[in-house]
């Protein structure tokens, strides 16, 4: 099975995240800023063990998202203002020695991207996400999920939930 590390956003940030989408029929996994990405984890949940280490010696920390963002004109997302965040991806970099990503890790929740043989009105999107998820919101995390994809080419679903722990903040 292939993984991933992600964060969970509030429940009804997300649902206004998931009538955006419904409304561009664009449909995957449920909204949530990604902190490993898929290719990164071995296709065996062995990591987990060190990651729920990690997350012990953690403590819950602020993400503030807040403006809306490009990357070109293939993803629109809104941005994710977090210190913490980065310093949790570098600590679990470290613990598992994953490849980290060639761009760099830029803290990110992914609203609409665009897909081959699908075509999505990028500046649509952008005003109606304007309107319905700006401003944004700041919230508290106090743990990270493992996704995982049950069958080559479908969406991910959430596999288990880490509470931090108290760490040393």
């Amino acid at each position: 099975m292939k993984y991933f590390i992600g964060a969970q956003i509030p429940e009804n940030y997300k649902n206004k995240i998931e009538m955006l989408r419904a409304e561009f029929k664009f449909f995957t996994t449920e909204p949530h800023i990604t902190v490993v990405p898929p290719p990164s984890l071995p296709d065996e949940d062995t990591f987990i063990k060190d990651v729920i280490k990690l997350c012990n010696e953690t403590s819950p920390f602020k993400i503030n998202l807040n403006n809306l963002g490009q990357f070109g004109n293939r993803v629109l997302y809104i941005n994710v203002d977090s210190p913490h965040l980065i310093e949790l991806y570098d600590k679990i970099n470290n613990t598992l020695n994953f490849k980290k990503e060639k761009r760099g890790y830029t803290p990110h929740l992914t609203i609409v991207k665009k897909r081959p043989g699908r075509t999505i009105d990028m500046e649509r999107v952008k005003k109606r996400a304007e309107i319905k998820l700006i401003p944004a919101t700041e919230y508290t995390l106090k743990s990270i999920t493992i996704f995982y994809q049950p069958k080559e080419h479908s969406i991910y679903i959430p596999y288990m939930e880490i509470p931090f722990g108290h760490g040393d903040r």
